[in-house]
């Protein structure tokens, strides 16, 4: 009785145990023993939609039932059939694996070998995601009982105690007795049996190989149970399990070399392959030979192949202990071979593992191996071991430059998704395939292409099984979006083509604009904006963007204006070898309708459903009366190649626009006609070609941010909002139209231009303004209407205004009007309605300089209807030139003769005008000159002789011209009186023009120098007033004033060498055409003569050839005072002359002197007050020393000395523009020639004087405020006796 052991257990019902459960809602207080026992993985089924929950069985039992519980319970006979199952073999049969055909979605699952067999073929069909599903797991684990719920705590002691008394009283002591006897035993019979079988083999046997020739043994037992052979490996079996290594090791040693002898090479390969393990287990050094025999006995001669991977496991685990990966891995290797795919798969997966896990990893070996794995794994079946090796060593070729392998890759991933029904990681491993340039042929390209087409339909397909919403179309990866190129134009993206006109250029694509460019059009908007405000930019000012691309400003969003097309430009590649066919192109958007003129005032922040073309919808025409779409049928892409294309949509409604992406349909050739670059879609689709429905996003990455410290520390981009335009009211919109506009002009030239405005928009246009670069280039003749009283404008076929004889008059005063970059175009009624138009004209006139000249001219314009969103719009025209040479202009201004008080001060005026017309040019014959005209606040021009009729001027002839100028009545100096102009002119012909109309007298101001002046200091406050000083002023204020005047000082001296004129010369031009035909063209041209004394010239005549700068070795003297005029400039500030007799008779024998009277006549040449210091004797002052006048050197040389007798020296003071008169006389000793230039002038402001005192002069009397004025030119008198004698 000692030897039984009464157990019980399951002291708890079935029932009891499940109230139990129900009350304590499964948490019982006993806790479960058999978690550390159980492995947690849970064993799921699937189940029909059909059957109810009693149907829900599992392939394997809840619990072994015996013969009276199946009796008592009425379990049916396929409970018990699955039962034998349990108990069959555990070798894979083919009928284990389970192919699914790829048509049906989701539907393959391949158990594995050792798994039961269900109780029907559709439980092995269930899908992979009810397989993953958490609820149905978790409803079925609900329905299966928990092990050891009947177990009470007794029973768990009860059993615990059983278990140690066995192994401690039973198991342990029965197998030491063993090992005792079989040692006792074997001792003995072996002793007797070794020594006979040695000696026997010694002498008869010979000596034997280790390893014996493979041969096939059976598979059968060659020894007997009680053999001594058996014995011993029973022996070392049992010393093994109780951890007797060492005894083992001994054991299973001897009975190796037994089972040798002996040729049992199944035993003798166990034999190696545990003594081997003893050794490794004792921690002895492993003969790792034993391990190579054994893997030899097994696979060689045996043929057991699952005993050589046994082998081979144990042994690379023991390798792998050592940290011996290498020797591990090629273990692994020399085990894989053809026989099975499986078994090499798993070796070749655990050969990688070890290569990854060297010290230094071997990773290119890890990838290789793990892609062998991987097909080793797909000709097994294993479609998920092998998809799990491909993407293992996807990890290691991505982004190496190993196209090649890399597409090898992606493309097997993408086959093993697709046979696994995973569509969506398909599509994303085949789209790897086409996102970059690929080193593959044509033919492989279209491969790759056609099959992601073919799999992303069928994923499109499964969502529509599944009843999947498609609310977004598929990301495509073909063609290539060049997205920082894109351009979007808010205007007509085409100009309209005329024969007679020529539409203003505006802003279409082929307009490429730099930053510059763009800066200088938003300069120009940005004056007409300052003149509606008052010369004042408002705040928050943005500029109007028609093209937006890389290079502007997308920060925020642009305008674009309802019923108006917005365009997009975008550049497609192709960057396969093959051609792809893109069709039904169109612009992706959503759309969030605002009414801007009716706000929602209750909750101002909330916004209407947006609105999209995204989704697949059968209401195209609702989506057409929000966003007119436009389609683009068909698109080839040839190979390699790149092609812009222009999609556009209009805008119907009011609100905010976002364009998110391109739609299209993405398909390829057929394959029998893949690999032509010239290849043309056919007219009918084929079988073979799959058109896929998708889109790619059009997200376009902002500029980087680089204004604060955090941005330039870190990368952060802005936004680029160039595709999201809010859409504004209704706006006018100008259309400019130009008859018979020129593009080739002579330099001056001058023509008429007639121009068409039209408001093409939906609301009246107002406030029209026109801005230019360059208003010098033309005029609308509203600057003329504002400077003078209205007269008649030039007949319609003549440029210029012709003086009748009833006018008279040579001259006309007009007030000077500064030319602005702004002009404001009248409109009749003050605005266009839409749909009408109006015509004025235009004069042009070529630029100065010959050559291609660039003029941008803005039209800006506002809507008499208030839009907040846009308060103007803009209209660009850019005029290209084309400018030849035509006449040169030289001239200078000199003083005349002192005038006496009866006279006006007078200039002599000399012009030259060359033909810069070149002698091979025969298209130009000649030039006549027509007018001379003189522009000048206070000169009037008269000719000196009488010229007659026109003056021609051949090709490189020139003309000389000479005119006196005389001061008008009119004139008086100040501000007032220069901006009041007089126009003077001479005419050479019958014909009078009238320069002061349009459109002489509007290039006139425009070339005048100033025309549009900065404020100058002078003008703070007039020169008649005086500064009024407080009567305790500060410091600040006195330096303040002693700024201003020195300011005025300065500009009332240099008004002394103002000429101020500007001569206009109107001349004729006859030209021949190619026709043979000649015309006769008319122009101007100007020269500014603001210098007395300095001659100008329009064009220079010769250039000077360039001269080497003089070598340096000082350094220049600092700059002077810009308070004080130039020495020139002090050097005329009087313009002074003598009055006397020429030849003087006198008898010396009657009186030994003669006295001649001098009247020295002096004029004050500057506009402030003066005094002046007259110098008889200038040898006997220090103040300065004689100059030499060189015209002294042609004349013959004068005789004696001759002595002033009045006063050695005078002060007079002179007012502005007056003169004064001095008489001087002259004592001659002795006949003769004498030179009265002797004289020396001084003058000075007295505002510089010290407290205003009287000018001393002695030895030590020098002043630096006394300006020394030019020497008198040479001056002969001639006296002669009255006998009529020289000497």
């Amino acid at each position: 009785m000692h030897a039984c052991h009464l157990l019980r257990i399951n002291s708890k019902s079935q029932e009891a145990s499940d109230a139990t459960a129900s009350v304590s809602n499964g948490d019982a207080n006993l806790p479960n023993p058999w978690v550390q026992y159980i492995s947690p993985h849970i064993e799921k089924e699937s189940q029909s939609s059909d059957r109810g929950s009693t149907t829900n069985l599992s392939a394997f039992p809840d619990k072994v039932k015996e013969d009276a519980e199946l009796s008592n319970g009425g379990q049916s006979g396929e409970d018990s059939s699955s039962l034998e199952l349990d108990d069959g073999p555990n070798e894979q049969t083919p009928g284990d694996v389970v192919v699914v055909e790829v048509d049906e979605p989701n539907s393959e699952v391949i158990p594995h070998p050792l798994a039961p067999t269900l109780d029907s073929k559709e439980k092995s069909h269930s899908s992979m995601e009810d397989l993953l599903d958490s609820d149905s797991l978790h409803d079925e684990s609900e329905t299966k009982p928990a092990p050891g719920t009947c177990f009470t705590m007794s029973d768990h002691d009860r059993m615990r105690i059983f278990i140690h008394e066995f192994v401690v009283r039973g198991l342990l002591p029965y197998m030491e007795k063993m090992i005792r006897n079989l040692s006792e035993t074997l001792q003995n019979r072996k002793g007797i049996h070794r020594s006979f079988v040695s000696a026997t083999k010694k002498w008869f046997g010979g000596k034997q190989d280790k390893i014996t020739a493979a041969q096939s043994v059976p598979d059968i037992s060659r020894y007997l149970r009680e053999s001594p052979e058996l014995q011993m490996r029973r022996l070392a079996d049992l010393a093994f399990l109780v951890q007797m290594y060492e005894l083992a090791y001994t054991s299973y040693h001897t009975a190796k070399r037994d089972f040798q002898n002996d040729q049992a090479w199944l035993h003798l390969a166990g034999a190696l392959e545990m003594a081997s393990v003893s050794a490794f287990m004792h921690g002895k050094v492993t003969p790792e030979h034993y391990m190579e025999q054994a893997v030899h006995y097994y696979a060689e001669i045996c043929k057991k192949m699952n005993f050589a991977s046994r082998n081979v496991i144990l042994y690379t685990e023991m390798l792998k202990s050592k940290k011996l990966y290498n020797e591990a891995a090629m273990v692994f290797i020399k085990m894989t071979g053809e026989d099975s795919d499986l078994r090499s798969a798993l070796f070749l997966e655990q050969a990688s593992l070890c290569f990854i896990a060297l010290p230094t990893p071997k990773v290119r070996k890890f990838a290789f191996h793990m892609i062998l794995a991987g097909h080793r794994f797909s000709k097994s079946s294993q479609r998920r071991h092998a998809l799990r090796c491909y993407c293992q060593a996807l990890q290691v070729y991505r982004g190496k430059s190993w196209n090649l392998a890399e597409d090898h890759i992606n493309f097997t991933i993408g086959r093993q998704c697709l046979n696994l029904r995973q569509l969506e990681n398909a599509t994303s491993a085949l789209r790897h395939l086409l996102t970059q340039e690929s080193h593959q042929p044509a033919a492989q390209q279209g491969s790759f292409l056609r099959e992601y087409l073919f799999v992303s339909k069928q994923l499109i397909e499964q969502k529509k099984k599944k009843g999947q919403d498609l609310t977004t179309l598929a990301q495509l990866p073909l063609p290539v979006i060049n997205k920082s190129a894109i351009r979007v134009l808010l205007a007509k993206p085409t100009r309209p083509q005329y024969s007679d006109k020529t539409a203003a250029t505006s802003v279409t694509f082929d307009c490429i604009l730099n930053r510059t460019e763009i800066s200088a059009w938003q300069r120009l908007e940005a004056l007409a904006v300052t003149t509606w405000s008052q010369k004042k930019l408002p705040a928050g000012f943005k500029p109007s963007l028609h093209l937006l691309h890389s290079d502007t400003d997308n920060s925020t969003h642009p305008l674009a204006v309802l019923e108006e097309p917005v365009t997009v430009e975008m550049v497609l590649g192709n960057p396969l070898k093959v051609p792809l066919i893109l069709s039904d192109l169109h612009l992706l958007w959503k759309f969030i309708p605002i009414d801007y003129e009716i706000t929602n005032q209750e909750n101002p922040e909330q916004k209407p459903e947006a609105i999209t073309n995204e989704e697949p919808t059968d209401k195209e025409s609702c989506l057409e009366q929000v966003i007119e779409t436009e389609y683009i049928e068909e698109v080839i892409l040839p190979s390699k190649e790149f092609k812009i294309i222009y999609l556009k949509i209009l805008p119907r409604k009011t609100g905010e626009l976002h364009i998110t992406g391109l739609g299209y349909g993405l398909s390829s050739q057929s394959s029998t006609e893949d690999g032509g670059n010239d290849i043309k879609r056919p007219l009918t689709f084929s079988s073979s070609i799959v058109t896929v429905s998708g889109m790619q996003e059009l997200d376009i990455q902002g500029r980087r941010l680089n204004s604060l410290k955090t941005e330039r520390c870190s990368v952060m981009y802005g936004p680029d909002r160039r595709l999201d335009p809010i859409i504004v009211p209704y706006m006018p919109k100008l259309e400019v139209l130009f008859h018979d506009f020129p593009t080739t002009l002579l330099s001056g030239e001058v023509c008429q231009v007639n121009v068409e405005l039209i408001n093409e928009g939906h609301c009246s246009l107002s406030n029209l303004l026109v801005i230019s670069d360059r208003p010098e280039f033309f005029t609308y003749g509203f600057g003329q209407i504002k400077g003078s009283p209205a007269r008649k404008q030039p007949a319609q076929n003549e440029v210029y205004s012709i003086l009748s004889e009833a006018d008279g008059k040579e001259e006309h005063f007009v007030v000077k009007s500064n030319v602005s970059h702004v002009a404001e175009v009248p409109l009749d009624g003050g605005s266009l309605p839409p749909g009408c138009k109006m015509s004025l004209p235009m004069w042009v006139r070529g630029p100065e300089v010959d050559g291609v000249h660039e003029v941008k001219m803005l039209f800006v314009y506002q809507s008499e209807q208030e839009n907040d969103k846009m308060r103007h719009r803009t209209l660009h025209h850019t005029v290209v030139i084309n400018a030849a040479s035509s006449v040169s202009l030289s001239g200078s201004a000199h003083r005349g003769q002192c005038p006496s008080e009866s006279e006006d001060l007078q200039l002599s005026v000399h012009l030259a005008i060359e033909n810069m017309n070149q002698l091979h040019d025969s298209n130009i014959a000649e030039f006549s000159i027509s007018q001379v005209s003189c522009v000048s606040p206070r000169w009037l021009l008269q000719p000196t002789v009488d010229f007659g009729d026109d003056l021609k001027i051949s090709g490189g002839e020139s003309l000389r011209l000479n005119f006196k100028a005389r001061q008008h009545s009119h004139f008086s100096p100040g501000e007032a009186a220069n901006r009041l102009l007089a126009f003077s002119n001479c005419s050479f012909g019958k014909q009078l023009i009238d320069s002061s109309l349009t459109p002489c007298v509007d290039f006139c101001f425009r070339q005048l120098p100033g025309s549009v002046p900065d404020e100058p200091v002078s003008r703070l406050m007039s020169a008649s007033s005086t500064p009024t000083i407080s009567p305790s002023p500060s410091s600040h204020e006195l330096s303040q004033l002693a700024v201003v005047e020195k300011a005025l000082i300065k500009e009332d001296l240099e008004s002394s060498q103002d000429a101020d004129m500007m001569l206009v010369v109107l001349w004729k031009a006859f030209v021949v055409d190619e026709e043979g035909e000649s015309h006769a063209l008319v122009g101007q041209n100007h020269i500014s003569l603001q210098v007395l004394d300095k001659e100008e010239t329009t064009h220079p005549l010769h250039k000077k050839p360039s001269e080497l700068e003089v070598l340096k070795f000082i350094k220049d003297p600092k700059p002077a005072d810009r308070d004080i005029p130039k020495p020139d400039v002090l050097s005329q500030l009087l313009h002074y002359n003598l009055q006397f007799q020429s030849t003087v008779e006198h008898d010396f024998q009657q009186s030994l002197l003669c006295w001649v009277p001098v009247q020295l006549q002096i004029y004050n040449c500057t506009q402030c007050d003066l005094e002046v210091y007259i110098e008889t004797n200038p040898a006997d002052n220090s103040l300065s020393q004689p100059s030499v006048d060189m015209s002294a050197m042609f004349l013959p040389p004068d005789s004696s000395t001759f002595a002033w007798c009045s006063l050695s020296s005078q002060v007079l003071r002179l007012p502005p523009s007056k003169q004064a008169t001095s008489i001087l006389h002259a004592c001659f000793g002795a006949p003769g020639v004498y030179n009265l230039n002797s004289l020396q002038l001084y003058a000075r402001n007295p505002a510089t004087g010290e407290q205003r005192k009287p000018i001393q002069f002695g030895a030590s009397g020098q002043r630096s405020d006394l300006l020394k004025q030019n020497s008198l030119p040479t001056s002969m008198v001639t006296v002669v006796a009255s006998d009529g004698a020289k000497t």
